[in-house]
């Protein structure tokens, strides 16, 4: 049993060969469209490694960043002093209370949805608005 054992040990390490390969080219030409510009910045040196990956290929980038499509929300008008922002369901964010004493509009902190109290509320500074019952309706959650 062990002159097996040995035997097929033996075969089995003859057979098994590593090579080692490299994939990096010290020579390379990234495409133009690696400079373009993300929405957190990114950009990087001419001589950053990182720039390989695009070799050959486009660096795709979203031109609709999210900050710029929840700044075109409408306000929430609001007749309390208060008020929770919710996105429902259980892909949401959890509730979350939101102070409006101040004259200045509170922004939740995890939907960037803007409230505001509605002796506040001016339409040329703070654009268009909705009341917080369409909101609640827009977000699927039922008044208590």
């Amino acid at each position: 049993m062990a002159t097996i054992l040995r035997s097929s040990l033996r075969f089995s390490s003859k057979t098994c060969q590593c090579r080692a390969l490299s994939l990096f080219s010290p020579k390379f030409n990234p495409e133009e469209n690696v400079d373009k510009l993300t929405h957190t910045g990114q950009v990087w040196n001419k001589d950053d490694i990182r720039r390989m990956r695009f070799i050959g290929k486009d660096k795709l980038i979203n031109k609709k960043f999210a900050i710029d499509l929840v700044a075109k929300d409408p306000i929430v008008v609001v007749e309390g002093r208060s008020v929770f922002s919710h996105s429902g369901g259980a892909l949401g964010h959890p509730r979350v209370f939101i102070n409006l004493d101040k004259p200045e509009p509170g922004v939740c902190g995890y939907s960037g949805r803007r409230f505001i109290q509605a002796k506040y509320y001016n339409k040329a500074e703070h654009g268009p608005s909705i009341t917080y019952e369409q909101y609640l309706e827009e977000m699927g959650i039922e008044e208590n």
